[in-house]
Order: C-alpha cells, then structure tokens, then sequence
C-alpha cells in the first residue's frame, strides 16, 4: 500500500500509548482524534487522500519513531492546521476542551517561527513539565513535513522539488541552531527524504 494511503487508527494509537499516559489523558487524546476526523472530513491532501490520514501519520511519526507521549504534543499533532481549514472550530472550542497550551501551539503553528517568541505564552497550572514552546512548534512543523516528503512519490499536482527546497529553507536554519533532541532526529530523517528525490 502507497505511504500516502495509510493512516495511524485509532486503536493503534490507544494501544501504542497505553501505560505511557495516564487514562485521563488518553480520553482527551482521542478526543482529539475524533474531532480531527470530523474537522478534516472533507478536505483532501494534494495526492487525492483523506487530509486527516495526514493528521494522524504526524501524529504517528510522534509516538512511534520519536516515543513523545506529551499529550498536549499529540493533540497539537492531530489538531494542526484545524484553525484554517474549520471556521467552526474556534480558540475557545479547543481551549475548552484541550486546554490553553493546546490553544496556543495551534495559534502560534500558523505564524512565523521567528515572531513566535513575542506571542506571549499562557500561565500553566501544570509547573512540573515544562514547556518550551519553540522546540514543540518546531517538532510539530517538521514532521509535518517529514510526512508530506514521505507521500510526494504520489503524482502531485504541484513541483516537489521546489517544495522540498522551498520548505527546507524555511525552519531548517532554526532547527539546526536546537539542541532539541527530537528536533534533531527529526532533521536526519527530513535530509534522508530529501536525498530520496533530489539524490
């Protein structure tokens, strides 16, 4: 099967979280799966897949390959890009149900990485994990792209060599300058895609 026609299910995730994060949290991760399914319904990716196939493979690259069981990270991972393709689905909405860090990692996903840091960041009650909100930004960012690299072998309708180049220039500078572990595996795995296709 094509990479850009597999999905991470919902029972996978459950079963590849389970003992990793309290049941509390697994409800509001799958919370969010079920309201990425919904939001996403009727958007399709570039190659003529479901968009929310691609929300739950971001989700994917997350727990399995860099094992990040922050729910607050997965949710993002599920939900990113729910702000612009959604009007119905408000800050509030998701404030509400995910909470205000959640809130905030989708607000800031859409904007420049360079203005990031002068969006201010909302108080936590949460004081024991720490939260840097540039490396969570930046794995997020990435393995959406590393996702979207992995399904150009799908006839898309645009040039992938312009937008492998195009995206690379974007955050790979910023991504460089981490110490973010995560952030680091992330770039190993983007450059060998993009070896794949530019050679």
């Amino acid at each position: 099967m094509l990479y850009s026609r597999t999905f991470f299910s919902k029972d996978e995730i459950e079963n590849a979280i389970a003992g990793k994060i309290e049941p509390l949290e697994i409800n509001r991760i799958l919370s969010a799966y079920d309201m990425s399914d919904m939001a996403f319904s009727d958007k399709m990716s570039l190659n003529g897949t479901p968009y929310f196939f691609h929300t739950t493979r971001v989700c994917k690259i997350i727990i399995q390959e860099l094992e990040i069981f922050d729910s607050d990270l997965i949710i993002a991972a599920l939900l990113h890009d729910i702000f612009e393709v959604n009007e119905d689905i408000s800050p509030e909405i998701i404030d509400y149900n995910f909470g205000p860090y959640v809130t905030y990692l989708l607000s800031i996903l859409k904007e420049d990485f360079h203005s990031i840091d002068s969006i201010p960041v909302p108080a936590l009650d949460d004081s024991a994990n720490v939260k840097i909100p540039t490396d969570d930004y930046l794995i997020i960012w990435l393995s959406e792209h590393l996702d979207n690299f992995r399904a150009l072998d799908v006839s898309p309708v645009f040039n992938p060599v312009n937008y492998i180049l195009n995206t690379l220039s974007l955050h790979i500078p910023a991504a460089e300058q981490s110490n973010n572990i995560y952030v680091q595996r992330l770039m190993i795995e983007l450059k060998k895609e993009r070896n794949k296709i530019l050679g």
